[in-house]
């Protein structure tokens, strides 16, 4: 295939899990229907089929996307060294505005709902989610001596992640003071702690 084929298929592609994304909002993912996603890519669902077998594979598609850009993110993180917990508290605000964008909120509660029903999507976001942590904790070791890392960096990401869905309930949140005190947590967890 040439470069611009494939190009030009890799652009068909991400339009289709734009709109699928789009669509899962709006419906959820057993409410989304693949009409509904080709209306929304502005495609035939004949045309979707010809890059995605099923609307899972759309689904498995998408969750990959989204944790391979998640690990892009992580790797400025890579040579931090000491500065790492530094770099987490300065990209708090930058973290938490992310996690409550209520399109990405509620993306990922149904991504969250879909793995609670379908073990195969359930097996793919844990086997991604262990290979981000691993790198995470990876990176952190190098200057955070704890002995619970992991269960740190688990409630670290709870509490980041868990604004998305407070957001959703409450929209009226204060994002500043939810930084301010969530700088004092991260100290505590990765730096103050004994």
């Amino acid at each position: 295939m040439s470069e611009a084929l494939e190009k030009s298929a890799d652009d068909r592609r991400e339009r289709i899990i734009r709109a699928a994304e789009r669509s899962f909002i709006a419906s959820g993912f057993h409410g989304a229907r693949m009409a509904q996603i080709a209306k929304e890519a502005n495609m035939s669902p004949g045309h979707i089929y010809h890059y995605f077998e099923s609307k899972e594979q759309i689904i498995a598609e998408m969750i990959r996307t989204h944790f391979e850009e998640k690990l892009e993110t992580l790797e400025r993180y890579r040579d931090a060294g000491d500065k790492l917990v530094d770099m987490m508290i300065e990209n708090l605000a930058d973290s938490v505005a992310a996690n409550t964008d209520p399109f990405w909120s509620t993306l990922m509660l149904e991504i969250a709902a879909e793995a609670t029903r379908n073990e195969e999507i359930a097996a793919s976001i844990r086997n991604m989610n262990a290979k981000m942590r691993t790198q995470v904790v990876s990176y952190l070791s190098a200057s955070v001596k704890v002995d619970d890392l992991e269960t740190r960096l688990e409630v670290f990401v709870a509490l980041v992640q868990g604004l998305g869905v407070r957001n959703i309930i409450n929209p009226n949140i204060d994002k500043e003071a939810v930084v301010r005190i969530a700088r004092e947590i991260v100290e505590y967890l990765f730096r103050r702690a004994s």
